[in-house]
């Protein structure tokens, strides 16, 4: 999903009615404990776009060095050589980089700068440092697709017309419960991401591999996806901005979309959800029909479709899309459970300082049964052993 909304970016948006637009702009966060692979797995689905990166920036590298030895000739001096333009940066894979470099990478990667991160614990820290012009405002924008200008002091303020930045990265769940607060439930940001929490234990060592017919044919497809995009589907205005296609839904997608969006509203109004739950609602709307684009637009590219095809959703990627929709809300509820259980074991820690481990876990049990032992543990420094034992006495 991710490597598919950078590589569209802004060449196709969908049109879910007339006025109402979105972008296939996405952010995921792959939860999980240290150990749990985290890293190695997103780098294995980010391989062939970061291949194509690479090779671009190098290039522009070279092209940037024949430049300024061109610029240093005499005015007859060139006169014997081929002309060297200014070259343009074509990198759009970017990890640790400043807002007024990414604003300034954007003007010229204009169809989108896909940010990939190991750890996306400091770019949610920043996002507590909430302030009149703060990195919150310019994420909260560029999610929405809105325009953005960065003014400065020491030079040319920055503007971009319509950022698409997808964000993919790990987080670890501690860091991530510390982010649940009242402010970050206010102005939006925490329900912008689609959080994946699976259930794992760390594995011992196997032999399984991949074919590498498979891994092949995964790379290949997804450098040739990003070169068909790039030569096929992204068309500028006189001034160089981007024109986005506008994908449409089927009859048939349009019902399936207009019952899904009802049975949303309806979990917005009711009195029987949580109201953490429902605050995320909305984003939903944003999010389903930008899966249902993403979904469609790579089926459509893998099967050979032609293009015209690709601009009409259909019914099966509306339906696909609600079922992610359903899996990320699942994950942001055992996100929620989580934060509320160790949020109430560290009051206990807080509240019991002088006791014993011991007496600090009984609390924590006659308070909550069904407490998170594993969690419990690691806050009393304790093996889940010696947690089993004391619930068993």
């Amino acid at each position: 999903l991710w490597l598919t909304s950078v590589i569209l970016g802004n060449a196709i948006h969908v049109e879910v009615k007339r006025g109402w637009s979105e972008p296939c702009n996405i952010w995921v966060a792959v939860v999980g404990k240290p150990g749990l692979g985290k890293s190695p797995s997103i780098a294995n689905i980010v391989k062939p776009l970061q291949a194509v990166n690479a090779k671009n920036h190098k290039k522009y590298i070279k092209d940037y060095e024949k430049y300024q030895a061109y610029e240093k000739l005499t005015k007859e001096e060139r006169k014997n050589v081929e002309e060297q333009q200014k070259p343009v940066k074509t990198q759009f894979l970017v990890d640790d980089i400043t807002l007024e470099a990414l604003i300034d990478l954007h003007g010229q990667s204009k169809n989108s700068v896909g940010v990939y991160k190991d750890e996306l614990a400091g770019w949610f820290k920043d996002m507590n440092k909430y302030r009149e012009g703060s990195d919150l405002e310019f994420w909260l924008s560029t999610w929405s697709g809105k325009s953005v200008i960065v003014n400065r002091i020491s030079r040319a303020s920055s503007f971009v017309e319509n950022p698409l930045v997808p964000i993919i990265g790990g987080i670890q769940p501690n860091v991530l419960n510390n982010f649940y607060s009242e402010e970050n439930k206010d102005n939006g940001f925490v329900d912008r991401m689609l959080l994946t929490f699976p259930a794992l234990e760390i594995e011992k060592y196997n032999d399984n591999e991949l074919d590498y017919d498979v891994l092949e044919w995964y790379n290949n497809s997804m450098i040739a996806f990003y070169e068909h995009v790039k030569r096929n589907c992204i068309v500028y205005d006189e001034d160089m901005g981007i024109v986005p296609y506008k994908a449409k839904f089927s009859s048939e997608a349009k019902a399936e979309w207009i019952r899904v969006f009802n049975e949303i509203t309806d979990i917005q109004n009711s009195d029987d959800e949580n109201e953490y739950m429902k605050s995320m609602m909305p984003k939903q709307k944003g999010y389903i029909p930008r899966f249902a684009l993403l979904i469609h637009c790579l089926d459509c590219y893998i099967l050979s479709k032609p293009f015209h095809e690709m601009l009409l959703i259909s019914k099966e990627s509306m339906l696909k899309a609600e079922k992610l929709s359903k899996y990320f809300i699942a994950m942001a509820k055992k996100i929620k459970v989580n934060s509320i259980q160790l949020g109430e074991l560290k009051s206990v820690m807080t509240t019991s300082k002088t006791k014993s481990p011991k007496e600090k876990f009984f609390e924590m049990y006659k308070n909550n049964p069904d407490l998170n032992r594993k969690e419990a543990g690691e806050l009393l420094s304790i093996s889940r052993r010696q947690i089993y034992n004391w619930i068993a006495e």
